[in-house]
């Protein structure tokens, strides 16, 4: 592969490569930037869009960060696994950890599970799986494969769910859990309303770090999966708030 295109693959990692900048950083004209992105279109690694491109959803991998970090959402998510299966249907919402849970669908689960999403990275992932996967319809947001606004937020009042699970931008153990997109958050809101209960799965990173817009406070969360390194002072207060704390080792 041109080592352009491995850059500009690189580039999509971290969201939308739009064609002036990227002509701008390589040193090429945008006819040149034009032409890698058909080609990588042709090899299903891209999808064009209006002055730019997006990762394809089938090769689509949001950032991961360190092979440590990568190792912890994967524990969380099995723990996941262990605390609310079997159960009929699910409300996987956006984010890493959210992928690595539905790739532990794809290799433990063995029951009929209907999985609604509004995450086209986790909707690939589970391609060919053993889980019906329902896919909202919305607006793409413009930093990830992700679906949001109030075509998703009218579809999702048509259905019911045993779980919601989300994970986070910001968390407080006196306060609750945040996005940093308001438009997410609105939809985070809405299916917590169809969930019978509700789980946050997150490093503990996320914790003392703000962002734009809560979406849930601790009395709407039953489960919140972590990693061992969160404080005990917030897993005490999470616990007096009712919620059942499970921390994986990091």
């Amino acid at each position: 592969m041109h080592t352009r295109h491995r850059k500009i693959l690189d580039m999509l990692q971290r969201g939308k490569v739009e064609i002036k900048s990227a002509a701008q950083i390589f040193g090429v004209t945008e006819m040149t930037i034009r032409r890698d992105l058909r080609i990588l279109e042709e090899q299903k690694l891209l999808i064009q869009v209006r002055g730019g491109a997006v990762l394809s959803p089938a090769r689509y991998e949001p950032e991961h960060g360190d092979d440590n970090s990568m190792d912890i959402q994967f524990a969380i998510a099995e723990a996941l696994y262990m605390e609310i299966m079997p159960c009929n249907a699910i409300f996987l919402s956006t984010g890493t950890t959210s992928l690595a849970f539905a790739k532990t669908l794809v290799k433990k689960n063995t029951s009929s599970l209907t999985v609604i999403t509004n995450s086209l990275p986790i909707a690939s992932a589970l391609f060919r799986s053993r889980c019906k996967v329902i896919l909202l319809g919305g607006e793409l947001r413009s930093t990830s494969l992700d679906l949001v606004g109030h075509i998703g937020e009218k579809n999702i009042e048509e259905f019911h769910v045993d779980w919601l699970i989300s994970g986070c931008d910001g968390a407080f153990s006196d306060l609750g859990f945040y996005t940093s997109d308001s438009s997410l958050a609105s939809l985070e809101k809405m299916s917590m309303k169809i969930a019978d209960h509700a789980a946050i799965i997150t490093q503990n990173g996320k914790f003392g770090k703000r962002a734009l817009s809560r979406f849930a406070s601790l009395n709407d969360i039953d489960l919140l999966i972590t990693d061992s390194k969160l404080k005990s002072d917030d897993i005490q207060r999470m616990k007096n708030a009712g919620i059942n704390v499970v921390t994986v080792k990091a």
